[in-house]
Order: structure tokens, then C-alpha cells, then sequence
């Protein structure tokens, strides 16, 4: 994806492609957004292998 700064007239640049145009902004909360569900994925990720450790020593 070509990624393009438009030079407009607000203090936020716009970035573009051929897909789509967002605010740079935009893409840092969104960027932000998906690290912290990314982080929880997994800390469910080592919460599950810890489960399934417990219960296999109950069997």
C-alpha cells in the first residue's frame, strides 16, 4: 500500500492510499487500539495455558 501525505488545510495531515484516507490522528488511536488487544489476547492467551495446567493436575 503507497502511503501519501496531502498537504491541506488543517493542523492534522492526511494520509492516503489507494484504499483510503484517514488523519494521522486516526491512525494512532487506532494503532494504539489494537496493541492493547493485542495484549489482552494474550494475557487470555497465558491465562488459558495456566488453566489447562491446573486442571490436568486434578486428572
Amino acid at each position: 500500500m503507497e502511503v501519501k501525505k496531502i498537504i491541506g488545510g488543517s493542523n492534522t495531515p492526511d494520509f492516503f492510499s489507494k484504499e483510503m484516507i484517514i488523519t494521522k490522528k486516526s491512525l494512532n488511536e487506532n494503532q494504539l487500539k489494537f496493541t492493547y488487544q493485542k495484549q489482552l489476547i494474550s494475557d487470555l492467551d497465558n491465562k488459558h495455558k495456566e488453566w489447562s495446567k491446573s486442571f490436568e493436575s486434578k486428572f
